[in-house]
């Protein structure tokens, strides 16, 4: 009888175990998928600045893209049955650039104009974060 109490009991706690090796894995692989994912915001922002519309007024041309801060969190935690959950936080701006012509607009330093705090949550699935 206390043979089969004992199987029971590692039969039990074997995925416990797997559980935490899994979170333990997630959590160590999190910081590079963070930094991959926010070098890809860097790539996002300089394919939006590269593709501007211009638009032309009585006041000259002006155009806007989306940018993002560098600065960012990035955090694990389980979530429902066991997922390992991944948030990064960051910021979104919308930058404006305006001047009397397209070549002088371009040419000017952005303005930020409106910013807005961006969470995405991604989960961990088959040894890798998804998205």
């Amino acid at each position: 009888m206390q043979w089969v109490m004992l199987v029971l009991v590692v039969a039990l706690s074997t995925p416990v175990l797997s559980h935490r090796a899994h979170a333990q894995d997630a959590d160590a692989a999190f910081p590079q998928f963070c930094e991959e994912w926010m070098e890809k915001l860097v790539a996002r922002e300089e394919r939006n600045v590269s593709h501007i519309q211009w638009e032309q007024s009585g006041e000259g041309v002006s155009g806007s893209y989306v940018g993002y801060t560098r600065q960012h969190t990035c955090l694990t935690k389980n979530g429902t049955n066991s997922t390992p959950v991944g948030k990064i936080s960051y910021q979104e701006i919308i930058y404006e650039k305006r001047g009397a012509t397209t070549e002088e607009a371009e040419l000017a330093p952005a303005q930020a104009v409106k910013t807005c705090k961006i969470t995405e949550i991604f989960r961990y699935s088959d040894g890798k974060w998804i998205y």
